[in-house]
């Protein structure tokens, strides 16, 4: 017997679910190309990949901050 389709997790929605790009890391959900992303799917967890994105983006920046060598 064939594996059963995921369904999409969005409520109302009838699609398939894809495999890898449709599997939400933050709230578990499996949805469509039409609510794989965060916003679409009304993610309740959004805040937190807000968050966690602004730390990411914030670190970046202070390593790749120049310094300036006095002396030179």
């Amino acid at each position: 017997m064939p594996p059963r389709k995921i369904k999409c997790s969005f409520s109302d929605c009838k699609s398939a679910a894809q495999r890898i790009s449709g599997d939400c890391a933050f709230c578990q959900g499996h949805y469509c190309s039409n609510h794989r992303l965060l916003e679409d799917h009304k993610c309740r967890n959004l805040d937190d990949c807000k968050k966690e994105a602004f730390e990411a983006n914030a670190m970046q920046l202070n390593k790749e901050r120049t310094q300036v060598i006095k002396g030179v």
